[in-house]
C-alpha cells in the first residue's frame, strides 16, 4: 500500500493526519494480538476501525462519524469483578 501524500510528516510536530496514519499501521499489529488472544469481538472490532480509518484518510468525510459510533459499539470489559 503506498502511503498517502496526507501521512507524510510535514514538520517536528504530528499533525492530525500522520496520527490517523500511525494508527492505521497499528490496527493490524492490535488485529492480530487480538486473534492470537482469541478474541473474535476485538478482532472484529479492529476490522471495522482500520476501514474508518481509511475511509477518513481517503477523504470521505461522511465517515468520520463512524468513528465515535465504532468507539461507543467497542468491546467492553468489565474491570470490577
Amino acid at each position: 500500500m503506498q502511503t498517502p501524500a496526507l501521512c507524510v510528516p510535514a514538520g517536528s510536530q504530528p499533525n492530525r493526519w500522520e496520527t490517523l496514519c500511525a494508527l492505521q499501521s497499528l490496527l493490524p499489529l492490535l488485529r492480530k494480538a487480538a486473534a492470537d488472544l482469541g478474541r473474535g469481538d476485538i478482532v472484529y472490532w479492529f476490522e471495522q476501525a482500520d476501514a474508518e480509518v481509511a475511509n477518513i484518510i481517503r477523504g470521505r468525510p461522511s465517515d468520520a462519524a463512524a468513528i465515535p459510533a465504532l468507539i461507543a459499539l467497542s468491546p467492553q470489559t468489565d474491570i470490577h469483578a
